[in-house]
């Protein structure tokens, strides 16, 4: 499996990817367990029947559905999904509003983690709307982003969605996002008469791995957002269900 890794980050930004490791503070434990995972040498059920011969089944111990390889543990399965991956998913999303918040003095705590974002919040200029779902005239399927930005001022509106995908799937997720909110994107401009609206996906692998266009989608949402900090609050998310499922 040596390797693998680096193939994945393939067409990814290579040096941003690897930024958490350098700056992101993470404690010794949880480094070594990520770089376990990115290699792909933590012993699932997979690993135990495939490579160690074992009798043991390489089924998922949580799901039963799919064979339990580290990348199924941490994007794929389908009993995480709904509280494991969405806690995680929802703590990157917090820290882009509380950034939000601190951008446009809107009330806040002083540290993002202490964060709970309310489900609209607003300034003379500013509105916030998290994780809200958008009243449409017609059937649209996504109408629900992570964070909508309507700026009062200008007649802009920018919808943010978070994705914490497979490392090898975050440049087919950027695209997915783009394309899902298209439709939201051109009824908003209709119904709320928006000069400008666009649709900015922030998407970080549950190993760390960004895009080229990482960074400037976050200068589309207009707020200094360091990467390292982004990818940590991935990853920790990301060991934790490691040692969730693994009691590693």
């Amino acid at each position: 499996m040596h390797g693998q890794y680096l193939r994945e980050l393939d067409g990814k930004d290579c040096i941003k990817s690897w930024k958490w490791l350098k700056d992101s503070d993470l404690k010794g434990c949880t480094e070594a367990l990520i770089c376990s995972a990115q290699e792909q040498a933590i012993r699932t059920n997979n690993t135990k029947f495939y490579i160690d011969k074992t009798s043991d089944s390489p089924i998922c111990r949580m799901c039963g559905a799919r064979n339990e390889t580290v990348s199924h543990i941490i994007s794929e399965c389908s009993k995480l999904a709904q509280k494991e991956y969405k806690r995680r998913h929802d703590n990157v999303g917090k820290y882009i509003h509380w950034k939000l918040c601190k951008k446009y003095n809107i009330d806040s705590k002083a540290r993002w983690y202490e964060h709970s974002p309310k489900g609209i919040v607003e300034s003379n200029d500013i509105k916030i709307l998290w994780d809200c779902v958008i009243q449409c005239d017609k059937e649209i399927d996504a109408r629900r982003p992570d964070i909508v930005i309507v700026d009062k001022l200008q007649n802009e509106v920018k919808i943010i969605d978070v994705a914490i995908p497979g490392d090898v799937r975050v440049l087919e997720k950027e695209i997915e996002k783009i394309e899902k909110y298209g439709p939201l994107k051109d009824e908003i401009a209709r119904l709320w008469d928006m000069r400008k609206v666009s649709v900015i996906p922030i998407v970080v692998g549950a190993l760390g791995a960004v895009s080229t266009r990482f960074q400037n989608f976050v200068k589309d949402i207009g707020i200094t957002l360091k990467i390292e900090y982004a990818q940590k609050t991935a990853l920790l998310g990301t060991a934790r269900i490691l040692r969730l499922v693994l009691n590693c």
